[in-house]
């Protein structure tokens, strides 16, 4: 039920490392036109796909759409493709929290520095790789509760509290509205999150 919030957590982590790619100055003005403009064709693309994968498979979809595919050589190379896919992009979007984390922590980059980044890094990698091993039978649960505890607060939450601290001759209007939005997401937080944990048995697969 919750799952469609779990999309802003993987968009959002992309956003920052390709704003940063873009080299010239009137090129970035361009880049926030341009992200809306393929989020609502991504959006529209989900919705395509969802219902036309509904259509085919009914309501007995995996969460995991690789998951219900019939077995075969096809669904053996979709499949680790997929994986690929998701090896490959889990850099990119650990890129900006770790550069975050190290550049605020030590201002004059060493071979020390470089070490420390990496083990942590890679420890953050082994541990997630337990709990996705633990967790794989609950994979809907999981991906719920994600979309609620970090895709619903970077989407509703985050962003209208950082507008109202950083957009200083905003009109007290907007900072109510900001304030409003930032509370909705708080509400619709705690609902989802609660809904998944109560229903987790449900979500096994």
């Amino acid at each position: 039920m919750w799952v469609q919030f779990f999309v802003f957590e993987g968009s959002i982590t992309l956003l920052v490392p390709l704003q940063e790619a873009v080299v010239r100055p009137e090129d970035r003005k361009k880049f926030p036109m341009t992200d809306i403009y393929v989020t609502i064709w991504i959006v529209v693309f989900y919705i395509f796909f969802g219902i036309t994968c509904w259509a085919a498979f009914g309501d007995s979809v995996k969460t995991a759409l690789t998951a219900s595919l019939p077995p075969g050589t096809f669904s053996t190379i979709v499949q680790f493709a997929y994986s690929i896919a998701v090896i490959l992009t889990f850099p990119l979007q650990a890129f900006p929290a770790l550069e975050v984390v190290f550049h605020s922590s030590s201002k004059s980059p060493s071979s020390m520095h470089s070490w420390k980044r990496n083990f942590i890094a890679s420890m953050i990698t082994i541990l997630l790789a337990m709990v996705a091993y633990v967790s794989m039978d609950f994979l809907g649960n999981v991906v719920s509760l994600l979309g609620s505890l970090v895709g619903i607060p970077i989407a509703l939450i985050y962003p209208p509290l950082m507008h109202n601290v950083l957009a200083k001759d905003a009109s007290q209007a907007t900072r109510w509205i900001n304030m409003a939005v930032a509370a909705l997401g708080v509400l619709v937080m705690g609902t989802a999150s609660c809904t998944t944990i109560l229903s987790w048995n449900k979500g096994a697969e």
